[in-house]
């Protein structure tokens, strides 16, 4: 006899003659649509079907199923297991492969997928043998974050399923899978299992059932060129952390204002490719050996800030400012405490899952780990910055970079040195873009303890600028998000001044199909001079050696 709440089960009107039932058996699975709520009202669809089928072909026997992924022409269907089975499953898994009575969510993107395919998700399709695998795989990686297509599935807490038949390698069943980018064909990569234990991809997926990894691509890996340059790893701000830093998007404000007027006089196409020839002939020029000699020293002092705050994983840049004080970005303090947790508590929580490197500079090199003290007393929302201190442990800290301080340049070249998007440590050539604004009257208001709002930020367009970039939802459509792969990595000019602080970049667009990606900072100048204005006494006393603290104490 059925209870009420099983009433509400909807069944799929598939038939199976006695004949289909004798040379296979049947599989029964739940299907809720999360779409059209007042239409659907998360109602279970019991679906029964034959087992030797893939999942696509059996939602399709589902008749409401059907008519949403018609309504849908072009958007993919997301899948993911919330009982019996979890996370987001591939459409071409053989029904055989499921554990019995799973209930299963249907999403379908936000975003018009490129694949000739329509919305079936492609991967594998194949006859199933005997014997599935089923294992799990986090869609953020390790080192190198990006690794999924779909921008829905790049996120915190995300798992994909992947399925294969005993006897494969990973690398085989990762790749046919469909759903991975296609830089881990030729790339050198394995899986990590509870942070220590490691499988190489050329490995047999024969023990791999049930089990959760993590995906550690090399870096020393050749990056995808060309056509595959959207597939890199780019890391978006979340909103709710942009929204704790208004300065964020006023400053892309001032920028999309600036270009709204420069196209009154010209067309966005013209001034599209006029800015994109500009960067190409500035950074095509040589670069002098004693620059390049004096930048390998600054880049000592540019270390990898990481963190694992119970499971939620990240990186970004810092570099050391003076003594043992490090500088990086405000907005990676928040990605490290995350949201709703008091201010009070944030500088325990830093002492205990931060660490900091500065040998990262391939894959072999990330040693020499210092923590962090529970301490975080210096920052400011507004220019975005944060002072963290490193922990002694006899390992020698690198020079401080505050004695070279320098004002950003009005134009020309400038270097980024950091670690985008938690790869090694790497130089990279960017130009200044112009805000006619004069150096002389921003000093003059510094002097005067004043600010000039239009010079605390300075505007750059870096390599990947004018590089297509697959479409993603959450970058494209909304003005608040905001790419941070490079965050807290300093930059200087081409005598070695330390001019700014990457905070952010964020896509411009001049017209329809032409935008860049305009990246921008904080300038030192303007940190400098707020950190003196506002935390003068404390900085002089954290920076007093030891002895000379020890002495004064005696002397008291």
């Amino acid at each position: 006899m059925r209870s009420r709440k099983d009433s509400k089960d909807v069944t799929n009107a598939q038939a199976h003659g006695p004949k289909d039932q004798a040379i296979s058996q049947n599989k029964v699975l739940y299907v809720i649509l999360d779409v059209n709520h007042k239409k659907h009202k998360k109602r279970k669809h019991m679906l029964r079907h034959d087992e030797r089928d893939s999942l696509s072909v059996a939602l399709d026997t589902v008749q409401a199923v059907k008519i949403e992924r018609e309504t849908r022409q072009g958007k993919e269907m997301l899948v993911e297991g919330i009982e019996a089975i979890k996370g987001f499953i591939n459409l071409g898994m053989p029904l055989s492969c499921f554990p019995e009575k799973c209930h299963l969510k249907i999403t379908f993107s936000r975003s018009k997928s490129k694949e000739k395919n329509g919305n079936q998700i492609v991967g594998r399709h194949d006859k199933a043998p005997a014997d599935c695998v089923k294992f799990f795989i986090h869609a953020i990686g390790k080192k190198r974050k990006r690794i999924v297509k779909l921008g829905e599935l790049h996120k915190e807490g995300c798992t994909l399923c992947v399925f294969a038949y005993k006897g494969e390698t990973i690398k085989d069943a990762v790749c046919k899978d469909g759903r991975f980018l296609s830089f881990l064909e030729n790339g050198d990569w394995k899986l990590i299992e509870n942070l220590d234990s490691v499988l190489e991809s050329t490995q047999q997926v024969d023990d791999l059932e049930g089990k959760l990894f993590q995906l550690e691509m090399e870096t020393g890996a050749a990056a995808p060129q060309n056509s595959q340059l959207g597939e890199r790893n780019t890391c978006v701000l979340k909103g709710e952390i942009a929204a704790q830093y208004p300065s964020l998007e006023g400053e892309t404000e001032k920028i999309r204002k600036k270009f709204k007027k420069d196209m009154k006089r010209r067309g966005g196409k013209t001034l599209f490719h006029a800015h994109k020839i500009n960067f190409g002939k500035q950074t095509k020029n040589s670069t002098l050996v004693k620059t390049l000699k004096l930048l390998s020293q600054l880049s000592d002092s540019v270390g990898y800030i990481s963190w694992d705050n119970n499971g939620k994983r990240g990186s970004a840049t810092c570099f050391v400012f003076r003594e043992l004080l490090i500088l990086t970005c405000g907005h990676v303090i928040m990605d490290i405490v995350g949201e709703g947790v008091e201010q009070s508590k944030w500088g325990d929580i830093i002492g205990q899952c931060v660490r900091v490197t500065f040998g990262y500079e391939d894959s072999h090199e990330k040693n020499n780990f210092f923590s962090i003290e529970s301490w975080l007393e210096i920052g400011d929302e507004f220019l975005d910055y944060a002072v963290l201190k490193l922990k002694e442990n006899g390992h020698q800290v690198p020079m401080g970079l505050y004695d070279r301080i320098g004002p950003a340049p009005l134009n020309g070249l400038i270097y980024i040195i950091g670690h985008p998007d938690g790869e090694a440590k790497c130089t990279d050539a960017c130009v200044v873009i112009p805000q006619n604004q004069r150096v002389e009257k921003y000093r003059e208001h510094l002097q005067a303890e004043g600010c000039n709002d239009s010079m605390l930020y300075i505007h750059m367009y870096t390599q990947r600028s004018f590089q297509a970039i697959v479409p993603r939802p959450d970058v494209i459509t909304y003005n608040t998000s905001f790419f941070f792969g490079s965050s807290g990595s300093p930059v200087f000019d081409a005598k070695g001044s330390l001019v700014a602080m990457h905070a952010a970049g964020f896509r411009n667009h001049y017209q329809p199909g032409f935008s860049s990606i305009i990246e921008f900072g904080p300038t030192m100048e303007s940190i400098n001079h707020h950190i003196k204005r506002n935390y003068g006494t404390r900085l002089e006393e954290l920076c007093k050696p030891q002895q000379d603290v020890e002495m004064a104490s005696d002397d008291e």
